[in-house]
């Protein structure tokens, strides 16, 4: 009798793999990561492997989402334990988070960082939306907790807080390194194209949260 797993069975094995392709990119660079060095580190078939996923990308994309669906709900029970009553509280915390997403979820931002330019061009369309779906789901519980302690924010504007985090995060990282090649520092001394990516990342979005607090909250008052 055939091997017939179970919707959970399925579920469990896909993690699995996602699981193993982001142990492997905390330590290598997607180019260099294989679907057979992928097949090898979750345990399964490189057979089996495509019968979850038809491409590199659309496994690391399932990593990515669930990976930021994972932080931001974490955050969000945070925010229920130690609530934050005013906007510099709020700005405290968002650049405090920024901080610890750059030094302590290093593998999150690199892979977010590759979402436009690399997986989307061929990460599964359908599956990609669903892991959307359930990340927005999650992103708008954040907002409305937010919204909920400090008087005058909107639950819309909250939401999309974080997505102007990750926008400056990615965007930073995009633009680092224009003083190397491949990992090579040049010859020629390009400092003006060096990068701090934690001082730059918090700087930005502090500008950013200033004239959100400025625009809506103060606006209330």
């Amino acid at each position: 009798m055939a091997n017939v797993l179970s919707r959970d069975q399925k579920s469990a094995k896909a993690q699995r793999i996602a699981s193993a392709a982001w142990q492997l990119f905390s330590q290598y660079s997607f180019s260099d990561i294989s679907m057979t060095q992928l097949a090898e580190a979750a345990g399964v078939a490189k057979g089996t492997l495509f019968n979850y996923y038809q491409t590199k990308e659309s496994i690391f994309m399932t990593g990515l989402l669930t990976g930021y669906r994972t932080y931001l709900a974490d955050l969000t029970q945070r925010l229920v334990t130690h609530p934050v009553h005013t906007p510099a509280e709020l700005k405290a915390r968002l650049l405090t988070e920024t901080r610890t997403l750059i030094t302590d979820h290093s593998t999150l931002v690199r892979l977010n960082a590759l979402r436009g330019p690399v997986l989307e061009a061929h990460a599964d369309r359908q599956r990609t939306a669903q892991d959307r779906q359930e990340l927005y789901i999650v992103n708008t519980q954040l907002g409305t907790v937010l919204a909920q302690q400090v008087p005058g924010l909107s639950v819309e504007t909250a939401t999309h807080l974080f997505v102007i985090q990750s926008a400056i995060i990615s965007g930073l990282m995009n633009l680092a390194g224009l003083d190397q090649f491949n990992h090579t520092t040049l010859t020629a001394d390009f400092p003006a194209f060096q990068i701090n990516l934690e001082a730059e990342a918090c700087r930005t979005f502090g500008y950013y949260l200033d004239g959100i607090f400025q625009e809506e909250i103060h606006a209330t008052i």
